[in-house]
């Protein structure tokens, strides 16, 4: 294992980088805003590395699973609801995660 110091040197590293990170992503918001108009109308800008072009996600439609159980429950019964619950409840499995901080 690493001693302190030098876990103390690395953690720094992951907060300067990620103000890089935060700095570009801002940078990259921007830009994308300014030319989000221009692309709308005329379409893509292709280069030999890539292509930039806008595209507008379809519409998503959600739904309260409290209201759906409790309208199972009251006119199927508790047994359906209670079925359905488990049958369509994901179970995530735990992660373990860095997560880093950043004080402006």
């Amino acid at each position: 294992m690493e001693n302190k110091n030098d876990i103390q040197v690395m953690a720094q590293e992951l907060l300067d980088i990620k103000r890089q990170i935060k700095k570009l992503l801002n940078e990259e918001k921007y830009l994308k805003d300014e030319i989000k108009p221009f692309l709308k109308e005329s379409g893509a800008i292709k280069f030999t590395s890539g292509k930039i072009y806008y595209a507008e996600s379809k519409a998503s439609s959600t739904f309260n699973r409290r209201e759906v159980l409790t309208y199972i429950r009251d006119n199927y019964g508790d047994a359906l609801a209670d079925q359905i619950d488990e049958d369509c409840t994901k179970i995530g499995s735990p992660r373990q995660t860095v997560y880093i901080k950043l004080y402006e």
